[in-house]
């Protein structure tokens, strides 16, 4: 999954919270699968975040053959 399908979903899932169409059971069922999709989003953004920061200490030549080079591959 890419950032920008992870975005859509997320904004997905915002709509649904404010809708006020839905019953409140409803809508508290939802919010506890938001509350699951947010915490692996934020989990997917971090992972992210890691492979961009080694990239660039790899490419500045800061890191050669570490722990987490290899961890990212």
């Amino acid at each position: 999954m890419t950032l920008i399908e992870l975005q859509k979903i997320l904004g997905d899932r915002i709509r649904i919270a404010v809708n006020e169409d839905m019953s409140l059971e409803d809508r508290k069922q939802e919010t506890e699968l938001s509350m699951t999709i947010s915490s692996l989003a934020k989990q997917m953004i971090n992972n992210a975040d890691i492979v961009l920061r080694t990239n660039k200490l790899v490419a500045e030549g800061t890191i050669k053959n570490s722990t987490i080079e290899r961890m990212i591959g």
